[in-house]
């Protein structure tokens, strides 16, 4: 995650959001017929809503993007598994592309756009954008406070990812499996002299947990029903 401090408010958040919710291009109904459409994820988010948690003043912002593509009658959503990096909370964890706010990004959907694009090469319009998830901050006390705004957005499946630095490796994992059960497990790490057990999803030999579990859960709570029509 880049550094660089936030600006900005509640009307930015709240705007971005009304933004998001009527950008979708495409119609369809969606995965009845295998037929996903970037129309019907945002269909889904706006009927969900989200919650905003209003920051403190200095409280600093960060976006994070889970990224879709339709593929073999299926959606499937991109991890990045985060470099190796001392003194780094989320190093070597399996993440969403994002990091912090910087001065000059408008607003969050800008930081969300700029480090998608600065780490994984995708550089998508702000019609890509669905909508947004709920804000969240991390539970540890490892972290500082940070206030986290996940975005969804569309990728069409032929355009090439290509990571930098600050990734390892990337991955495109199925709906199917994120929400399979017998993919569940948890998580011990060791968190003020405590260790706390984490919920989290294994796949294809990584783990994924934390705040991108959290984000993850999120975006399953809200097809979850829908899906399994």
């Amino acid at each position: 995650m880049r550094g660089g401090r936030s600006g900005g408010g509640r009307d930015d958040r709240t705007a971005s959001a009304g933004e998001l919710f009527a950008a979708a291009r495409r119609s369809g109904e969606g995965p009845l017929n295998g037929d996903w459409s970037a129309g019907w994820v945002a269909r889904r988010l706006a009927a969900a809503g989200h919650t905003v948690v209003e920051p403190g003043a200095a409280e600093r912002h960060a976006a994070v993007t889970l990224v879709v593509r339709p593929r073999g009658g299926e959606l499937e959503v991109l991890f990045v598994r985060r470099a190796d990096v001392p003194g780094d909370p989320w190093s070597g964890h399996m993440a969403l592309p994002g990091g912090h706010r910087d001065a000059a990004d408008a607003d969050l959907l800008e930081t969300a756009r700029r480090e998608t694009r600065e780490e994984v090469g995708l550089d998508l319009p702000r019609s890509a954008f669905l909508g947004r998830l709920n804000d969240l901050h991390p539970v540890t006390r490892r972290i500082p406070s940070i206030l986290i705004s996940p975005f969804v957005a569309w990728h069409e499946a032929d355009v090439r990812v290509s990571t930098n630095a600050e990734v390892q490796y990337h991955i495109w994992a199925p709906l199917g499996a994120l929400r399979d059960p017998a993919r569940r497990s948890e998580v011990r790490y060791p968190d003020g002299g405590r260790e706390h057990i984490w919920p989290s999803i294994l796949y294809e030999g990584d783990t994924i947990w934390g705040l991108t579990h959290r984000v993850v859960m999120n975006f399953l709570d809200i097809f979850m029903e829908r899906t399994s029509q």
